[in-house]
């Protein structure tokens, strides 16, 4: 039983709410497959293939090409020759190496050992 704070009428509320959001995206989904359909029929009748149409929402942006970079191809056109890139040399580590090894040697801490702390204590302490 439901209270008599109303308990249950928030849950049918929102649960109308879901449903009445869902049915407005079914609807939207319908009318864009009506659109599509006509489109479709219009390319058919008018010869055109689909893709060659430009859509109404699209704006045609210029297609960027990436320059290709030949690093391990070796290729045998001329053109493609012109674009390989030179062969990479290594870096020189050996003075990072130094460094590390330098940060890497401990210093002395103590200068001085006290043979007090170094004696072993009694058993009974």
């Amino acid at each position: 039983m439901a209270a008599p704070g109303g308990g249950m009428e928030g849950a049918e509320e929102a649960e109308g709410l879901v449903l009445g959001r869902l049915e407005e995206e079914a609807l939207k989904r319908r009318e864009r497959l009506k659109a599509l359909r006509q489109r479709t029929l219009q390319n058919k009748e008018s010869g055109e293939p689909e893709s060659k149409i430009p859509r109404e929402d699209e704006e045609e942006e210029p297609v960027k090409h990436r320059e290709i970079k030949l690093r391990n191809y070796d290729p045998e056109d001329e053109e493609l020759k012109k674009r390989k890139l030179p062969p990479a040399k290594p870096a020189s580590v050996e003075d990072t190496v130094k460094e590390q090894l330098e940060a890497a040697k401990p210093e002395p801490i103590i200068d001085e050992v006290d043979l007090a702390n170094l004696a072993p204590r009694k058993p009974d302490w």
